[in-house]
């Protein structure tokens, strides 16, 4: 029986991992990708290493590289466009639910990264936050604005094996936006075997620790931000060569609304936006119905009567 797929009618978290995320900033979801899922993403990821390598410097492979410039460590932006296959992880069924419980069904996949970390006696990684100034004074208690999974395709099970490292609770403290990977006292490195999942916001103190125990570390982080959202790796949606291999639910979560869409689309109501999210997987659960009772709501409004301003209403203030 697999015990981590999803169960009809239950929640999408559970209260321990809703405590954990709110408290720490992050969710281990382990063993989510089979032993078949982390071979074939792998086995992609190391063809794809060997033809940059070999490709010696052109622009068609090195446009979307970023690295920590120390050159022990190979990352790529637009991951789809790098690697088929990743798409599948859009929707994974066992991570899909925790996102959308975090998040609701209004998200899209704004970003996508490929990770390969190389063998080094010092912190890859000083500690940062993925947040610009725009979204550093952003707070929201009940819906995430923006998440990152990170899946992990080889095992990183020791300290020092170029682990991700974050530091708990940072995401509710005004983490600083960079600070030396050593002057973090409650820094933790995540253990993680192939085919773990790591989900935390974009506001959660975070590095990469040395990675003294040799070999190459693999992973796949996909970025997810609500639909008001900019996306990171295209302008509005990527190009027909990826769309034309996704399902329904991941042309969604990539900008496709369906026929001729404007801008302005992504702020206003999407009929089949619930249906699709939460699909026969999620539907049942309390956070779906939830959302399909507000929506039946939007959609049958009576006026709405104004309480009136507080007792004096607004007054100048001299």
């Amino acid at each position: 029986m697999d015990t981590t797929a999803p169960v009809v009618g239950a929640q999408l978290l559970t209260d321990d991992q809703r405590k954990c995320w709110n408290e720490n900033g992050y969710l281990h979801l382990r063993g989510v990708l089979d032993p078949t899922e982390v071979t074939e993403l792998l086995d992609r990821l190391q063809r794809l290493r060997a033809d940059i390598e070999a490709a010696d410097g052109k622009q068609e492979y090195w446009r979307d590289v970023f690295d920590a410039g120390n050159d022990r460590d190979l990352s790529l932006n637009n991951a789809l466009r790098w690697c088929p296959g990743i798409e599948k992880l859009i929707d994974h069924r066992r991570v899909l639910g925790a996102v959308l419980g975090l998040m609701g069904p209004y998200i899209q996949c704004v970003g996508s990264e490929i990770y390969m970390r190389y063998a080094g006696v010092d912190p890859l990684f000083d500690f940062h936050t993925d947040l610009g100034p725009s979204l550093r004074a952003v707070d929201s208690a009940d819906r995430v604005i923006q998440l990152k999974a990170q899946f992990f395709l080889t095992d990183v099970l020791e300290p020092d094996s170029g682990n991700f490292a974050v530091a708990p609770g940072s995401h509710r403290h005004d983490f600083p936006g960079k600070i030396s990977y050593g002057l973090v006292n409650n820094r933790l490195q995540i253990l993680a075997a192939a085919g773990d999942v790591v989900l935390f916001p974009l506001s959660l103190g975070h590095g990469v620790a040395p990675n003294q125990h040799g070999g190459i570390r693999y992973s796949v982080i996909l970025r997810y931000g609500q639909m008001f959202c900019r996306p990171v790796d295209y302008w509005t949606r990527p190009p027909d060569a990826i769309m034309d291999r996704l399902s329904a639910r991941q042309r969604r979560m990539l900008g496709d609304l369906g026929g001729l869409t404007r801008p302005g689309d992504f702020y206003g109501i999407i009929p089949d936006q619930l249906d699709l999210m939460y699909g026969e997987e999620f539907g049942g659960s309390p956070e779906a119905q939830a959302d399909f009772a507000q929506f039946e709501r939007l959609l049958n409004a009576t006026p709405y009567e104004h309480p009136g301003p507080a007792r004096g209403g607004c007054q100048d203030v001299p």
